[in-house]
């Protein structure tokens, strides 16, 4: 039996993000949404927020997530102003700005909370528009101790980067011998991996707890309040953490009248030197007629297509050609090895999808934890993928494995006994007489007796059980005899089939 519910934990942490990142701001390669908190004021709004998108552009088209938003138009001097009211009751907002008979497309997402208050979004259109390099991202050594560096190639003159105000950074700025602009990130190390150390630590810790009371849950050991205020405690811990490093894990590349990027340094090592390379969209692009631009130009072709080994052996050609310089060469190389091991990723995930079918079509005879490695296996290389050519297909591949794995939801079997010591002997018998709840939230100690969660089923004549439940929804399983005693705890918490054996002492 599958059952379907919300998720009202999950739900309840979203709402906490949202709330502490009141405006999530919308960054487009050609267009930019920007909030101006400073121009935000009171005006009489009959107890209803006001969004008010200012540009210089007459045809933009802005639709929110709720139907009822409707925008009005007006030229306020030189600038054009859409306005919609909102009802605070239920503020949570995502709007959706697109120019009349163009792709251009940005989302912008706000939370109103306060009645009567005129908020102001300011719309432009990128004359600059700035991508990060494909071949950008390789690391390097940086021997310094306690530091690493993040560097910046392009050859846009006023190149800035700005870095959290938390982490103490140098910036230093050079030339290439290509004569390109160099901007490096001195990043202290010291500081950065204080704060990634205390998450990880407040996360193991949190987790450490947890276990420890879904443990004593499930051996039916009663649980001390002291040890659930503990969890709570640890809980906040690591929340504020996860916050605290999240503030100084990204770094903002912009230039005039640009978009902004932001580069993402969490993995970021000590003595690490991250290289990446800005271009300008609108950048004329020169063709060489060397053997060495024609061996990269095939390679670059062949990793548009997506064919990592042909394009390794491209570059590989191109690290040997007569007519390259030795930094050529040496970029060729790197981008060779970076190749083989996209190629890897991509055959690996290629394997396991072919493994995937042919359990798909055993039907009922399949083994539902091979069935769950396969999609793991094959989420984690298209992701690994993503990371490193930052192309959208493979993020998509992956999120639509992902779904797919949420609606295979979780299959838990096995059977249950009941358990009694005698003479110093511990005896088991089938349970015939257990009922199974799934329940959001985790055991407490008010499960030990009753009936708690959503009923799925019930074990067999002989003790038996297989049932199946949404994936992300629940906590665990109660497994309740019929005299309400005794219950039993399992745990969910690692998303995966599961075969156990359920033991109800008598």
């Amino acid at each position: 039996m599958q059952i379907i519910m919300k998720n009202k934990l999950i739900l309840i942490i979203w709402g906490l993000v949202l709330f502490s990142l009141p405006t999530i701001q919308a960054q487009n390669v050609f267009m930019t949404i920007d909030e101006q908190t400073e121009l935000q004021r009171y005006i009489d709004l009959g107890g209803k927020a006001s969004a008010v998108f200012v540009s210089s552009m007459e045809d933009l088209v802005i639709v929110s997530n709720k139907k009822e938003d409707k925008f009005t138009q007006k030229k306020n001097g030189q600038v054009y102003e859409y306005e919609t009211q909102i009802d605070i009751t239920d503020g949570d907002r995502t709007f959706k700005v697109m120019r009349k008979n163009t792709a251009l497309t940005a989302e912008v997402k706000k939370i109103f909370t306060k009645k009567n208050q005129r908020y102001y979004f300011k719309v432009e259109a990128v004359a600059n528009p700035i991508i990060l390099n494909e071949q950008g991202g390789r690391a390097e050594a940086y021997l310094v101790d306690g530091k690493a560096c993040v560097e910046f190639t392009t050859a846009i003159e006023n190149l800035k980067v700005k870095h959290p105000q938390g982490l103490p950074c140098t910036i230093q700025r050079s030339k290439s011998e290509a004569g390109a602009y160099v901007t490096s990130v001195i990043v202290d190390m010291v500081v950065f991996d204080k704060l990634r150390n205390a998450m990880t630590k407040a996360t193991e810790e949190y987790n450490t707890q947890d276990e420890k009371i879904q443990k004593m849950g499930e051996e039916g050991i009663e649980i001390p309040e002291i040890e659930w205020q503990k969890l709570d405690e640890l809980q906040k811990k690591a929340d504020a953490a996860d916050v605290a490093f999240n503030s100084i894990s990204s770094l903002t590349v912009y230039t005039d009248n640009s978009n902004y990027l932001t580069v993402s340094i969490r993995d970021l090592s000590v003595k690490q030197k991250l290289l990446y390379g800005i271009l300008p969209l609108l950048e004329k692009v020169e063709i060489y007629n060397r053997s060495y631009d024609q061996y990269v130009g095939s390679a670059q072709q062949a990793e548009k297509s997506r064919k990592f080994n042909t394009a390794q052996e491209f570059y590989e050609q191109g690290a040997n050609a007569t007519d390259a310089t030795e930094e050529e060469k040496s970029a060729c190389r790197a981008k060779a090895l970076e190749m083989k091991e996209c190629a890897g990723y991509w055959n690996m995930a290629n394997q396991v999808l072919k493994k995937l079918k042919e359990l798909q079509e055993q039907g009922g005879r399949a083994d539902y934890g091979m069935i769950e490695e396969c999609y793991e296996v094959a989420i984690a290389n298209y992701e690994s993928l993503y990371k490193i050519r930052n192309d959208e297909e493979f993020q998509r591949r992956a999120n639509v494995l992902k779904n797919a794995l949420d609606r295979l939801g979780l299959v838990i079997e096995g059977n249950v006994v009941k358990t009694d010591m005698k003479q110093g002997r511990l005896l088991e018998e089938p349970a015939t007489d257990v009922s199974i709840y799934a329940c959001t939230s985790g055991f407490n100690k008010d499960m030990k007796k009753g009936k708690h969660g959503t009923y799925i089923g019930r074990v067999d004549a002989k003790g038996n059980f297989h049932v199946q439940v949404d994936r992300y929804v629940y906590a665990g399983l109660l497994f309740v005899p019929d005299d309400g005693k005794n219950n039993t705890w399992v745990s969910l918490h690692e998303r995966k089939h599961l075969k156990t054996k359920v033991r109800i002492k008598e």
